[in-house]
């Protein structure tokens, strides 16, 4: 079929993606020059789920549903419109795989990765559940994975939302194996549909194996009638014990058996995240260096890489820094992205030497920037001293370069290490700092090394973005 130039304000540059109900495009945002995600459905499609929602109104309800929420872990949504033939959806362009991607090339993660994935899912969750969304459908196929390791999720379709007609009628939509039993039943709905749905993804991650196995009559019987083998019971599972209970509250028949809310369920997830060792904690499958772009085929298993990274949760406050201080950091950061403020800033507090380095770091994690100037803000109100940090008496401390190999060359100047880190932290997260260190090693001069840097960006614009603040430095 022939595709449109433009949709609205956005040329389109490219497909992502086709189906029966429509097509996704990759298009340009020309008044604020990002790359977007516009999802298109046709009008004209009467399709109706058991419920009787059209296809269009499911559409509409995933802008009304996603809308309203704003977290790092759920795929941004920036405007909704309509033509004569079409209603679209712009939203969020996220370079990354699907977690069923992830998952084909490692059927059993490694137990850190997860609970990082877990530990987000359920933090994005939380924050939908208090604004009165509840997905329906949480699966692989509705979770992307950045290059980085951030989970957001996506395909709010079918979700209800709180005081919307639409979703007021039950119904048996949703994905067989991933339905909790009140959905199969038809009955009324509510918030712990998505965390029987985060129970089954935990099994599957942990054990390889779906908890609930067959046809879609037999695995609609199981799910109301029989209880999945625990996963610690499994051959080859090689699971800890304590996991077997979690995940039987989690699938639990009745609801009211299961965690209350998101929070519950991560509370209960990190007791087992402290008692990972050190070594395990740093290692990690999802994290992949210089991306892979989402319209891209899905990688081999060869293709993913294994990468040491800091662990998402930490019992401890980072080096140099003072609880009070960062937990009013914390505070500040809440109000836009959630509990996961937490983790956010005791990553960031890891690589940061003083408060504006920290806070330049964590503006990352909010794409509007009104927002980024009211979090901004309430740090300056807060009161904390801008000397705050472990570089508070001399100058911000920086990951320590290697020796040059061969010694025919001399290390980088730590300044051009630290603006290095900095810059590139606010691009693709903590994981820069494992980045800078190896592309610090031996390095022959500055240019190079900041052209080692910008290959963790994908090439374009946002790569020549990236080349323009390293060197910055130049005449900074």
């Amino acid at each position: 079929m022939k595709h449109p130039e433009r949709l609205g304000k956005y040329p389109i540059t490219g497909v992502l993606g086709e189906g029966a109900m429509g097509i996704v495009y990759k298009g340009h945002d020309p008044v604020i020059q990002r790359p977007v995600a516009i999802k298109t459905i046709r009008k004209q499609l009467g399709v109706e789920d058991p419920s009787g929602t059209s296809a269009a109104a499911r559409f509409r309800n995933e802008a009304q549903a996603v809308g309203r929420l704003l977290h790092p872990g759920i795929v941004a949504i920036y405007e909704y419109g309509e033509d004569e033939e079409t209603a679209y959806i712009a939203m969020e362009l996220v370079q990354g795989r699907t977690l069923s991607q992830v998952l084909e090339a490692n059927p059993r993660l490694p137990e850190a990765d997860v609970l990082r994935i877990m530990d987000q899912l359920l933090a994005a969750l939380e924050v939908a559940h208090h604004h009165g969304v509840w997905h329906r459908d949480i699966k692989p196929a509705n979770i992307l994975i950045t290059a980085s390791g951030q989970l957001k999720i996506t395909d709010f379709g079918i979700a209800r939302i709180e005081s919307v007609a639409l979703t007021q009628v039950t119904s048996t939509i949703g994905t067989p194996g991933y339905m909790a039993p009140e959905q199969y039943r038809g009955d009324e709905v509510d918030h712990r549909v998505d965390l029987f749905a985060a129970g089954v993804l935990l099994y599957r991650m942990l054990t390889g194996e779906q908890p609930f196995r067959g046809s879609v009559e037999a695995v609609m019987y199981q799910i109301l009638h029989r209880e999945p083998t625990p996963p610690s019971q499994l051959p080859g599972a090689m699971r800890p014990a304590s996991y077997d209970a979690l995940v039987a509250r989690a699938l639990a028949k009745d609801r009211v058996a299961r965690f209350e809310n998101a929070a519950e369920f991560r509370a209960a997830l990190e007791q087992r995240t402290r008692a990972i060792p050190a070594e395990e904690a740093m290692t990690t499958v999802i994290v992949r260096p210089g991306g892979a772009p989402e319209d891209l085929p899905a990688p081999s298993p060869a293709d993913v890489a294994t990468t040491p990274v800091p662990a998402l949760q930490s019992a401890t406050v980072p080096p140099g820094w003072d609880a009070q201080s960062l937990s009013r950091v914390e505070q500040a950061l809440a109000s836009f992205v959630g509990p996961v403020a937490k983790v956010l800033v005791r990553l960031a507090a890891r690589q940061a030497g003083d408060l504006p380095a920290l806070t330049l770091a964590l503006t990352d994690h909010l794409p509007d920037e009104q927002d980024r100037a009211r979090f901004l803000a309430k740090v300056a109100e807060s009161g904390i001293a801008r000397g705050t940090g472990p570089g508070a008496s001399t100058r911000p401390t920086t990951p320590p370069t290697a020796p040059p190999s061969g010694g025919a060359t001399e290390p980088l100047a730590p300044e051009v290490v630290s603006h290095g880190l900095k810059v590139l932290t606010s691009h693709i997260g903590p994981i820069a700092a494992i980045v800078v260190k190896k592309a610090s090693a031996g390095t022959p001069s500055k240019d190079r090394f900041f052209d080692l840097l910008a290959q963790h960006a994908t090439e374009g614009e946002e790569r020549e973005r990236l080349l323009k603040a390293l060197r910055s430095l130049r005449s900074g």
